[in-house]
């Protein structure tokens, strides 16, 4: 049976999808350096940010800077506008406080290696949009992120198991315990109820102040591509390059001064390509 729809609502339905893939639409910019180029995809969930820095770029802001500040394993820092005349073993780097705007930090942009970040003061969240960095970090196995997640949120896990270990549980757990030639459906009732247990001490320690526990995502990138997991929710990241993670790599192993700026000078260019 076919359904027929007024024209009407059809061309109501194209109008909201359109309109919805419109503000959906994604940016892409390419940074272009004497050491490679690195595709990045900005964000939309950051629109202040975003828009800013796709401002910026247009007005050829970021053009002929330096990349001025380099730490292996950590990130690689530019933009800075004292850095496109600077002389041989200058300091780069020191942000304009008029170039800053209101954070966005968002709990789903990680600092995944290639996450494209604004610094900010210490203890201040603004963003400064007179510079950019794009984080390199380390990868680790995902038996050593769970580990550390063990580690230090020993404190919170032990309160969290003396909350749910009531004597009523544990007189449950004794007469659940299956016997030495005991059934499999004996054994899966006593496992299933140690699972949720487990569940229950683990979501009173996740929700306990001051723990860090990891995302799926989180783990997964940190021990594939890398990342530097302290910075997460403490910096406005709003792109992620996409194409050219390798180009950080070239620049982070560069030797650098007291300073951390290269001894090598890596220029930029920067031009919207969507």
């Amino acid at each position: 049976m076919k359904i027929f729809l007024p024209t009407k609502l059809i061309l109501l339905a194209v109008l909201l999808f359109t309109g919805a893939a419109l503000r959906a639409q994604t940016h892409y910019v390419m940074i272009e350096t004497n050491m490679g180029n690195m595709k990045v995809m900005l964000y939309d969930d950051t629109p202040k940010t975003t828009a800013n820095f796709l401002k910026k770029v247009r007005e050829g802001y970021y053009n002929e800077t330096l990349f001025g500040r380099v730490i292996q394993s950590f990130m690689i820092q530019g933009g800075a506008p004292d850095s496109r005349n600077a002389g041989p073993g200058w300091s780069l780097g020191y942000g304009d406080i008029d170039e800053e705007i209101d954070g966005e930090i968002r709990p789903n942009h990680i600092p995944k290696k290639g996450a494209l970040a604004a610094p900010h003061r210490e203890h201040i969240k603004n963003s400064d949009m007179s510079m950019f960095f794009i984080v390199q970090g380390y990868v680790q196995s995902k038996e050593y992120w769970r580990g550390w997640e063990k580690v230090n949120n020993e404190a919170a896990r032990k309160a969290a198991k003396k909350k749910v270990m009531t004597q009523a549980v544990k007189d449950s757990l004794a007469a659940l315990k299956p016997g030495d030639f005991a059934p499999n459906a004996e054994r899966e009732r006593y496992n299933s109820f140690v699972r949720k247990v487990n569940h229950q001490i683990d979501s009173i320690a996740r929700a306990t102040p001051g723990t860090r526990f990891f995302t799926d995502e989180e783990i997964e990138a940190y021990s594939t591509i890398g990342g530097a997991y302290h910075l997460y929710m403490d910096y406005t990241i709003y792109g992620e390059v996409v194409e050219g993670l390798d180009v950080i790599d070239k620049i982070a192993d560069l030797e650098t001064n007291s300073a951390d700026r290269p001894r090598k000078d890596v220029r930029m260019n920067i031009r919207v390509i969507k």
